[in-house]
This record gives C-alpha cells, sequence and structure tokens, in this order.
C-alpha cells in the first residue's frame, strides 16, 4: 500500500517538474511522449508493487529462439 503511494507521489513530482518546462517550450511532441510514457511505467510499477504477476519478456525471446532451433 505504502509502495503504491510513494510510486503515485514520485510520478506527480516528476510530472509536476517537467510539464511546465515542457509546455513553456511549446513541444506537444515531447510533452505527449512524457506523459504516455510516464503513465505507463507508472501503471507497471504500481502492479510490480501490488505483486501482480507480470510477464516476463526473456520468455518470449526463448520461446522466439527455440521455435527457429527445433529444440
Amino acid at each position: 500500500m505504502w509502495s503504491m503511494l510513494a510510486i503515485l507521489i514520485i510520478a506527480a513530482v516528476i510530472f509536476f517538474m517537467e510539464f511546465p518546462l515542457l509546455k513553456k517550450k511549446k513541444k506537444k511532441k515531447d510533452l505527449w511522449f512524457f506523459s504516455i510514457l510516464l503513465v505507463f511505467f507508472t501503471a507497471v510499477s504500481v502492479l510490480e508493487a501490488s505483486e501482480f504477476p507480470l510477464p516476463n519478456p526473456l520468455d518470449y525471446i526463448q520461446g522466439f529462439y527455440q521455435f527457429f532451433s527445433g529444440s
């Protein structure tokens, strides 16, 4: 519970530090990219903190190579 709250607070602090700078410089593309990445990785961090079972990307990579090696 506390770790999820800490993650959300840190994400909010990062947002409120970066958003005005990007808005002042009128960098809309950077602002959208930053916002989407921040929301995505905040969500992944909250899921990880709540011990939600997330898939491991290495499992997919191993499966891909095993398909071609024939094992």
